[in-house]
């Protein structure tokens, strides 16, 4: 293909070359080209059919409406979060600043697949953590809040907040502790939190100097306060979309948590799968069969697997591999660790 367009062009240039060079050029050309030509309308015809299909393309990715943000609002409730005197908030009557963590899918497909009275009682989000745009109207899927900053209230209650709230609330949280100087470990602290997406990565909520206050070491031989109890930390684990464990308790307690016995099985597992106990995807529905399983920890009365598809594409903007921890467990029923 190539050597017709540089004869033409030797032919038109008045550049003095070597008989010899110029036969020697032609030579690879013809062997590198080959003896298939090919015309140029039929060249225009491929572009246009590469150009139609990138059209077609364009649109079928339809371009995100404009919409309104809200305009962010500090409630009173988020700063009575910092009155370390006073008694503990009742979070459930203070429903204008506080909901259950469910609350944050309102106005979204995922909250009629999200089961809201199997999650902790103590896991929360604040409403200006829901509260993303003010156009009526629109899913919010596409908006769903990043869940970035979390407050540990009186080592208690886990509450998600806006970017906007955690700012005010890591000024505050900061200037008592200087104010304070107290020997005693922070009740109240507010974490930086990330989900795994990959491996080997620090999710950074229980990193002692990113806390606000710094929880470095600890009181008067008391322990400092972590997120630790992994039946918490599972379920924001799927809140957050985390596709990679740390080892292999942050992963069986995920499991059970979802209600579901992926392989490897063990024995019992196989006999139990045998018998239907445990479905294709690795749910156990029957309470009974549970206790029997040690899946008893699992909130879910239906197989959560959906929502945690869900969630995790919508979280990460992609789906979710099957080369990763929660990935193998939701399509392949299958543990990585």
């Amino acid at each position: 293909m190539g050597h017709p367009v540089y004869s033409v062009r030797y032919e038109r240039s008045n550049i003095p070359s070597s008989m010899k060079i110029h036969k020697d050029i032609l030579k690879q050309l013809k062997k590198y080209g080959g003896s298939k030509k090919r015309l140029a309308q039929l060249l225009d015809e491929e572009q246009e059919r590469e150009l139609e299909q990138e059209l077609e393309e364009e649109r079928q990715v339809e371009s995100a409406a404009a919409v309104s943000p809200c305009q962010p609002i500090l409630h009173d409730e988020i700063k009575r979060l910092c009155d370390t005197r006073g008694d503990m908030l009742n979070l459930t009557q203070l429903t204008k600043g506080f909901r259950p963590l469910v609350y944050a899918f309102t106005g979204t497909t995922l909250l009629n697949d999200c089961q809201p009275n199997s999650w902790h009682q103590n896991l929360w989000v604040s409403t200006e953590f829901q509260r993303v745009i003010e156009t009526p109207g629109e899913s919010l899927d596409p908006f769903l809040r990043p869940p970035r900053w979390v407050i540990v209230y009186r080592n208690q209650h886990i509450i998600f907040v806006s970017a906007f709230e955690a700012n005010w609330l890591m000024n505050r949280l900061d200037f008592l502790s200087r104010k304070c100087h107290s020997n005693k470990p922070p009740i109240t602290t507010l974490h930086l939190w990330l989900a795994r997406i990959r491996r080997l990565q620090s999710i950074l909520v229980n990193t002692p100097t990113l806390t606000i206050p710094p929880t470095i070491t600890s009181y008067n031989g008391t322990a400092t306060f972590f997120i630790i109890p992994l039946e918490w930390l599972v379920e924001l684990f799927i809140f957050n979309g985390t596709l990679y464990f740390e080892n292999n308790q942050e992963q069986n307690a995920y499991c059970k948590c979802l209600g579901v016995c992926p392989k490897p099985r063990t024995a019992i597992e196989e006999q139990a799968f045998e018998k239907r106990w445990i479905a294709s995807d690795g749910f156990v529905r029957e309470p009974k069969y549970r206790r029997r399983l040690k899946v008893d920890e699992c909130r879910f009365k239906s197989s959560p697997l959906l929502l945690v598809k869900r969630i995790t594409e919508n979280r990460n903007n992609s789906y979710a591999s099957v080369t990763s921890h929660v990935g193998s467990i939701i399509f392949n029923s299958l543990k990585l660790i």
